[in-house]
This record gives C-alpha cells, structure tokens and sequence, in this order.
C-alpha cells in the first residue's frame, strides 16, 4: 500500500469527536419523555441499532462492535437485553446501571469506569449526574443478535407513536401499512427464564477507576526505557504479555479489554497483530503511526476511537508531558499474538529479556539455554 493510500486509509481509522455522528432515532424508545434526545453512536460494526439510515464510521468486521451513548442528566436508555456480551466505559457523567425488569439491582459508575453487564438480563442506564454523560459501549461478535425490549417499553412506544418492523426497524404507527407485521412483547412465561444475578455477582463485573491493577513488564517493548508502558487488565488475556496476568472480570466475553499507559513520550514500539483492534483515547491525546518502509502518522485527539488494521506495522505515541491512559480492545478471549520488531525484539534481548513459549515477558537466562 502506497503511502498516500497508507495516509488516507489511517485517517478513515481514527473517528475524532468532530467525526462522530450522533443519532437521535437509533431505537424504539427514541419518543418516551426521558429518552426524547438521547443520542447513540455506531464506529465500529453497526451493532444493533434499529434505525435503517444509521451510520457507521468503520463497517470492517472486528469481532465485536463499538459505539457510544450520550445522555443528558435525568435521561433514560430504557430496559432491553442482549444476546452476546455488553461492556459500557464511562468517559464522563455519573451513571445508575439497573439490572432486571424492575431495577431488582442497581450500581453506580463514573469517569474512567468499566462494566461488564451479563448476557441474558434486562439493563437500563440513567444520567443521575449534573452534567452531560458519555458512554463508550463494546458488543460482543459482529452479529450481536439484535435486542429485546421489555413488554413495557414497547407498550409505552407504540404509545408514542412508534413500533418495530418485520426487520426490527423503527416505524411510526402512522405507516405500518395494513396488514403489516409488528413486533410483539415477549409473554410473561417467556420472561420467567431470563437470567437472574445476586448483587454480588454484579459488583464483581465492574472494574473502578481507582481499583486497576497495573502491571510493569506486561509487553516486550516496555522493558525498553523509550517504550515504557503498564497494562491493567479488565477483561481476558488480550494485548497483554505478563505471564501473570490478573483478569479482573474473568466471564468469557468473546473479545479482551485492557487499560494502557504511556509515560510522557514514550510508545508501544512498532509491532502488528494479525487481526483488527480498537482504541479508545479516552483522555489521552496520542499519535498513531502505520507502515513499515513508508511511516505515515495521524493525531488522535481525546475521545477518539481508533481501528488499528490488521497486519500493518504500528506504533502508539504519547507526545505529551504527562502518561497517557487509553483502552484497547481485540477479538478473543485468549492472548493477542503481537509480532514486534526485530529491533526491538534485539534490544529487549539485549536488556535480558524475550519471550517464553508462551508468548510471554521472561528473563532471557531462563528461556535460553546455555552449553559448555
């Protein structure tokens, strides 16, 4: 790939704040009084939004889809379920995450926050800060199946005006022609068999801002002063090279989450994977660099979301003062096999350290063997 097309297709990966777009008619619930405005965004994957114009930024299939929802305070995402694994990160806003029919249970999560909600339950979420909140959602597989409503908010939405389709799309009742098919709420027997989860259980897939667990020497890279980096993991193995990783939330989802950290300057190191990940900037302003004979370069503003493609040689830079914190996401739960480069690999080696068998960090005089 020419570096011109190199160019052009890094900038197509990274969806800056100035290119999100915000859909106000994603889903049913778009009319009820407390979820009038509340807007949803489709950057990887199209997820399941029931809006036939619904854009997505990138539609390469990842293994899981990313998007977002924007609430203002006192707004509602109302009571559906999800087939494949939902994890929400929380850039800004306090939140009330409700679990059940009734809100049976209930947290709280804020900035810089993680929740993993169980597949196979109801889940609704609320703005209950004073300011406008931003959530950044993962969905397991490319296919999430699509969602289920609770009988009540399709009631409430025909109600307004507003129905679901043969093809789940968002109709008003006005043209549903004669005849039509129109989704149906699921019976009370069927609900019977959802899910149901203790307090506990729902506690123990949230992973705080101020309970990560960083890890040193978690990549190869880093143990190279230059390339100095943590990894906190949240959920499965993923870009993670410690052989003792901690997974703090250890249900399988499908796909990995980890928290990253740059010090001041420092980045990743070139290295590729051989399958698509995602970025979140989260706070972090970063630069993103892709190519191996002809490097092209591409700054990533705060709040970014970024599709890193597959085999292509990559770096992550932090040009600022101060560690950058950023979210990366891959298909899986095992693993990300990480190709580094041979430069770096000579250098790790030269500091005594490679990579055992298993793919992880070890001290070189343990892996290797030495004769005399």
């Amino acid at each position: 790939m020419g570096s011109m097309s190199l160019e052009s297709e890094l900038r197509r990966r990274v969806v800056t704040p100035a290119d999100f777009v915000a859909d106000t008619s994603a889903f049913v619930d778009v009319h009820l009084p407390r979820s009038a405005g509340k807007t949803s965004f489709s950057f990887i994957g199209a997820g399941v939004t029931q809006n036939e114009d619904a854009k997505t930024n990138i539609v390469e299939p990842h293994g899981f889809c990313v998007g977002a929802a924007g609430l203002q305070p006192g707004m509602i995402n109302n009571a559906h379920l999800h087939y494949t694994a939902e994890v929400f990160v929380c850039r800004s806003g306090m939140w009330k995450m409700a679990i059940g029919l009734d809100d049976q249970l209930a947290l709280t999560i804020g900035p810089g926050d993680i929740f993993a909600v169980p597949t196979w339950v109801f889940r609704s979420f609320e703005n209950v800060g004073t300011s406008d909140g931003f959530l950044y959602t993962f969905l397991g597989g490319d296919d999430p199946g699509g969602i289920l409503w609770s009988p009540r908010v399709l009631e409430l939405a025909r109600e307004s005006g507003l129905v679901l389709d043969e093809t789940e799309k968002v109709t008003k009742v006005e043209d549903v022609v004669r005849g039509a098919l129109t989704l149906k709420p699921v019976s009370p027997e069927a609900l019977a068999k959802i899910d149901r989860y203790s307090p506990e259980e729902i506690e123990a897939r949230v992973v705080r801002n101020d309970a990560r667990r960083w890890q040193e020497h978690a990549l190869l890279a880093s143990v190279i002063p230059q390339h100095h980096s943590c990894v906190a993991p949240v959920i499965g193995v993923g870009f993670n090279q410690h052989r003792r990783h901690h997974i703090a939330i250890t249900y399988p989802h499908g796909f990995s989450v980890n928290w990253l950290r740059l010090d001041a300057g420092s980045s990743l190191g070139r290295h590729r994977v051989a399958s698509p990940v995602a970025l979140l900037a989260m706070d972090a302003d970063l630069v993103v660099e892709l190519g191996d004979a002809a490097v092209v370069s591409c700054e990533v503003p705060a709040g970014s979301v970024v599709s890193l493609p597959a085999g292509e040689w990559r770096d992550v830079r932090n040009p600022k003062g101060g560690p950058a914190e950023f979210v990366i996401a891959s298909n899986g739960d095992g693993r990300c096999p990480i190709e580094w480069s041979p430069t770096l690999v000579k250098a790790a080696r030269d500091l005594g350290y490679v990579l055992d068998a298993s793919g992880c960090v070890a001290p070189r005089e343990l892996v290797e063997r030495h004769f005399g």
